[in-house]
């Protein structure tokens, strides 16, 4: 049901981005080189809804019994359909008047509170130390709506090139699924399959040369969806490290947006100000196509996710093992891909010179 309204209603959302004026046009700080529609997360909004209710009318007229063990007890599903709908809504507003950084920075997060008060939060988590369980207190709002904005904002800021962001969510839903399936979570476990069907759909369209973008209203929504998905069904009540895996699973957009805020920092610009300084940029100014470039990333996510996967499989000597081989990959990518660059300007400044290191001198 998801895949199918979604694949329907992606011709609708772009005679709505049409009728709205919410088209990107060609310039500077954009890779497209014709009017491109992006509202389709409307799509991908009206998609997800239809998979709820057909759930919901299975569940009540059709004797679907779902199992859901503990990790969604005390959820308010009206009140999170609303925070949903909350983050969609400032993504879409965001794709018709392009609001500035701190109003729509404001709307994620009373998005994300809602849904917190709807009962989605971290909750507890066990201890380094003696493995019990400790409650994380006044704290436990604030980390989970730092939590949301998080994966909401790495979501947006990856959707730089034609079917990336569509492509990489939905590896980490896949890895996702796997997760919360070992945690006996079936309403989870379609939430994720709801997940990746809209993505696939909407990538027939989204994939280079894209004839619509998903706009903030999709990224927005399907940042804070991954991000719901892995506090219920990853990181409540889990351990450390495994509280780390959906940060792994989403490794490649998380390592781009902190480059970007180091960036930024560093050339004393807003965070929220656009550049061409991302990771796909970079790989496209290595001379590959978008194609090429977005399959690379696919892989780097699709590598990163099933390191998060065996993650949260095993435990003891294995897992930090695990873990050791992701630091080692998490470094390789850094510093092949020069995403921190401006901290380690010396470093390329010199890269394939002899003799003692000299800084760049600007004019």
């Amino acid at each position: 049901m998801a895949f199918i309204v979604t694949y329907l209603m992606v011709p609708v959302s772009k005679k709505i981005a049409v009728l709205i004026g919410a088209i990107d046009y060609p310039s500077n700080r954009r890779l497209n080189t014709d009017p491109v529609p992006r509202c389709g997360g409307i799509a991908l909004y009206v998609g997800l809804v239809a998979a709820c209710l057909s759930v919901l009318i299975a569940e009540r007229f059709f004797g679907w019994d779902i199992v859901d063990l503990y990790v969604l007890s005390g959820v308010n599903y009206i009140l999170l359909f609303i925070g949903i709908t909350m983050m969609f809504a400032v993504g879409l507003v965001d794709d018709i008047i392009q609001m500035s950084a701190l109003p729509k920075l404001l709307g994620q997060v009373v998005a994300a509170i809602v849904v917190a008060v709807a009962g989605v939060t971290i909750g507890t988590v066990r201890s380094l130390i003696d493995g019990d369980y400790v409650d994380l207190g006044w704290l436990n709002y604030p980390l989970t709506v730092l939590y949301l904005v998080v994966f909401v904002n790495i979501t947006n800021l990856i959707d730089g090139l034609d079917g990336l962001a569509t492509g990489i969510i939905a590896i980490v839903a896949t890895s996702l699924l796997y997760l919360v399936l070992m945690r006996g979570s079936a309403t989870l476990a379609m939430a994720c399959v709801a997940l990746i069907a809209v993505c696939l759909a909407f990538l027939r369209y989204n994939f280079f040369p894209a004839s619509i973008f998903m706009g903030d209203s999709g990224s927005l929504l399907l940042g804070l969806l991954v991000g719901i998905i892995s506090i219920t069904g990853v990181v409540r009540t889990q351990s450390f490290v495994v509280m780390l895996v959906p940060l792994v699973i989403a490794g490649i957009p998380l390592l781009d947006t902190v480059s970007a805020i180091i960036r930024r920092s560093r050339g004393h610009k807003p965070v929220g100000q656009a550049d061409m300084g991302h990771i796909h940029h970079r790989l496209l100014r290595a001379g590959l196509g978008q194609r090429r470039a977005v399959a690379v990333l696919w892989v780097c996510s699709a590598v990163l996710a099933f390191v998060g996967t065996m993650l949260g499989s095993f435990s003891g000597p294995v897992r930090w093992a695990i873990f050791f081989g992701l630091a080692v990959v998490m470094f390789f990518i850094i510093w092949k891909f020069g995403l921190f660059k401006p901290v380690l300007r010396h470093y390329y400044d010199n890269k394939g010179k002899h003799g003692p290191r000299t800084p760049r001198h600007h004019k």
